[in-house]
């Protein structure tokens, strides 16, 4: 083989991996249609007077069109993110929605990981608005 065509070859081949990782290393947009996302629970871990974790639905406390805004903004990492697993004392938020008919599951604290193997971008944004909208500030855990 001669030298142009190795050569060529091996720029083909760096054009084809520098397209790749710029692709898996842009975040991509969650849920970018308002009109798909249907909101169907939301969580928030709350400490009792005997310092036991629980949860505590909070979707009637919410307004659905500031938090369907929001996450309309939130970006994820395309690159799956593993980990075994999280205890409730690493989460502040937890939300269930729909989205163009399939499940979104949010888990926001320790980790903000969105469908539980992406980490979410701006999910300290998705936090404030929430502790907002509750009026009462979550503490990071």
């Amino acid at each position: 083989m001669n030298k142009r065509k190795l050569l060529t070859i091996l720029l083909c081949a760096a054009l084809l991996c520098s397209g790749a990782a710029a692709y898996f290393y842009t975040p991509y947009p969650v849920a970018p249609q308002p009109e798909l996302l249907h909101i169907s629970m939301i969580r928030r871990t709350e400490q009792d007077a005997e310092n036991t974790l629980t949860y505590e639905n909070i979707t009637d406390r919410i307004d659905p069109d500031t938090l369907i805004r929001q996450l309309t903004s939130c970006k994820a990492t395309r690159l799956p993110v593993y980990q075994s697993s999280y205890t409730l004392g690493d989460m502040l938020y937890e939300i269930d929605v729909l989205y163009d008919e399939q499940p979104l599951h949010f888990v926001l604290g320790k980790d903000y990981l969105v469908c539980e193997y992406h980490r979410l971008q701006n999910a300290q944004d998705l936090i404030n608005v929430l502790d907002a909208m509750t009026a009462a500030p979550t503490a990071n855990p």
